[in-house]
């Protein structure tokens, strides 16, 4: 009895946090990003494939609004990064991934930079993320970099593109910040701001965007990911508290 009330405080839990911010909730830059798993390669899943990457995060400047509310839910998303990226749940979604418009266990666009030439399997691309080898701050192996601000728009501003409908940005090539938009932080939840933050990061490694099924690409599909492991954990610590509040 003790377990079944447990599941069902967790599930209620979880959508209690998906609810709360349902308008962005899958949503990455106004692309749906649906998700599908192989579940025949989640039954042979060897644990031990990755086993021994661990991937480090490291805030170096990060900059926010003042705004408390806010603030906490992106110190918080910051501080859950580790744990998700380095989670079985995260790793096993990533390399069970199978893209919806022809059912391969695949991503589009799966390769570095422009080197279409070296498409990577799954198993590739979740090495290239736990490497963490950012092209702006190399030789920093197993490390994600975190330099990011929130830009607030002013006023003459919000008739361009990017802050009407940009939720975040990079200029991996050139730059290691992280460009994040106000219009949709001031709303998002923490699960959905570490959806975005680990989209652009996976920018900063590499992989760019494509043309067509934009959305089975490796920084919407990884980002997506990472926002429903966040789910996961942000449920967890919940049951734990009020578990501890119920004894």
């Amino acid at each position: 009895m003790k377990q079944v009330t447990k599941i069902f405080l967790k599930l209620c839990i979880i959508a209690q946090l998906f609810v709360t911010n349902i308008a962005f909730s899958n949503t990455i830059e106004g692309l749906e990003v649906p998700l599908q798993f192989d579940e025949k390669y989640l039954d042979t899943y060897n644990k031990s494939f990755t086993s021994g990457d661990y991937l480090t995060v490291k805030p170096e400047v990060t900059i926010f609004p003042k705004n408390v509310t806010q603030k906490k839910k992106f110190v918080k998303a910051i501080s859950v990064l580790e744990t998700i990226l380095n989670s079985e749940s995260f790793k096993s979604k990533v390399l069970s991934y199978k893209r919806e418009s022809n059912g391969k266990r695949e991503f589009q666009k799966a390769y570095l930079w422009k080197d279409a030439s070296k498409r990577m399997t799954n198993e590739e691309v979740l090495k290239v993320i736990l490497e963490g080898n950012e092209k702006m701050r190399p030789h920093t192996f197993g490390e994600m970099n975190i330099n990011s601000y929130v830009k607030v728009c002013k006023w003459w501003e919000k008739v361009g593109i990017w802050c009407r409908k940009v939720i975040g940005s990079t200029s991996p090539g050139n730059s290691r910040w992280i460009k994040l938009n106000w219009k949709f932080y001031k709303n998002f939840g923490t699960h959905q701001m570490v959806s975005n933050m680990v989209h652009e990061w996976i920018h900063l490694l590499g992989f760019l965007h494509g043309g067509e099924h934009m959305h089975e690409e490796v920084p919407y599909v990884v980002g997506r990911i990472a926002g429903e492991v966040a789910l996961e954990i942000l449920a967890e610590e919940e049951l734990k508290k009020n578990t501890i509040a119920l004894k």
